[in-house]
């Protein structure tokens, strides 16, 4: 049995547009930027596109280890990884684990895209969310993918 892979994407901030690859790099929580980051209502429990629909209109862009997002309107906002700062518990299906939340400037933005309150975090290195037990063989981790 041969694998043959005929599109390769990754979708930086969970539930909004994908990117397409010609190549990638794996890491341990699955290949390079694929949802690190993620955006959380005022309950910090993630936001997704089954429930808001707009946000697939959004477009992430990778740009020398930052991201560039584009909105419709033509509007943008460029992020970097965030690495230190104010840190937040939040819950993506049953899973809680820690990130880093972004400072209003990009709240403001991406809740003025959405029409509603929503704040961005990212999931830091030291971050740890365990894949499901009833798939994982060695205690991998896994990015905000679900």
């Amino acid at each position: 049995m041969s694998l043959e892979i005929t599109g390769l994407y990754v979708y930086p901030i969970k539930s909004l547009g994908g990117i397409s690859l010609l190549e990638a790099e794996v890491s341990d929580r699955g290949l390079m930027y694929d949802r690190r980051w993620m955006l959380v209502g005022e309950d910090q429990v993630f936001l997704s596109q089954r429930s808001h629909p707009v946000m697939a209109l959004l477009r992430p862009e990778i740009q020398n280890d930052a991201l560039t997002v584009y909105a419709p309107s033509g509007d943008s906002i460029r992020i970097k990884p965030k690495e230190e700062g104010q840190m937040m518990k939040v819950q993506v299906w049953d899973d809680v684990c820690d990130a880093y939340v972004y400072g209003a400037e990009v709240n403001d933005w991406f809740s003025d895209q959405l029409g509603m309150s929503a704040r961005l975090v990212y999931m830091h290195q030291e971050s740890r969310r365990e894949v499901d037990p009833r798939y994982a063989t060695h205690d991998e981790i896994v990015s905000f993918a679900d």
